[in-house]
């Protein structure tokens, strides 16, 4: 059924990405499928970044974003491996525009049979006016299925806020 599954995650916010984990790891299981684990790290920097830090631009092993999102990505990929799924992950950097076109060129390269979105790619801050991650993957028809997870504690069948049902 699936032989390769790619799963989009934001590797911080464990609590976000549990609905597309679980559901990963479930479907992995079940088939004995490849997981490639995706983390976009931030591709470009705002100027809060640069003015309000009281660093001076100087970073300690604390505010080393890109290293905690490593360890973070290696947790989960030790996780599915735990649980007997071999499983690879990937960090890479785009823009919240390109993240639909990468996700298709990663799925495209690895052959996958499903790619697997958590609820964070659905809406995002700033897509009031744009089309969110998963809505660009969807609608470019990619050759495969796609699992919107739905976010944790959402009862099935109900919509998030301002989502219809």
């Amino acid at each position: 059924m699936y032989e390769r599954i790619l799963v989009a995650i934001d590797a911080t916010p464990a609590e976000e990405n549990r609905s597309a984990l679980a559901r990963t790891e479930q479907i992995g299981r079940l088939t004995g499928a490849t997981v490639y684990v995706l983390h976009f790290a931030r591709a470009h920097i705002v100027p809060g970044d640069i003015i309000a830090g009281s660093h001076f631009g100087v970073l300690s092993a604390e505010d080393d974003v890109e290293a905690a999102d490593r360890q973070a990505v290696q947790r989960l990929v030790d996780s599915l491996a735990a649980a007997g799924i071999d499983a690879h992950g990937e960090m890479l950097s785009a823009t919240e525009h390109d993240m639909a076109d990468v996700i298709l060129q990663r799925a495209r390269e690895r052959n996958v049979d499903l790619i697997v979105l958590g609820h964070q790619h659905h809406r995002g801050a700033g897509n009031l006016f744009q089309s969110s991650v998963a809505e660009r993957v969807i609608r470019q028809h990619p050759p495969c299925s796609i699992l919107l997870a739905r976010p944790p504690g959402l009862p099935a069948g109900l919509a998030t806020p301002g989502e219809p049902s």
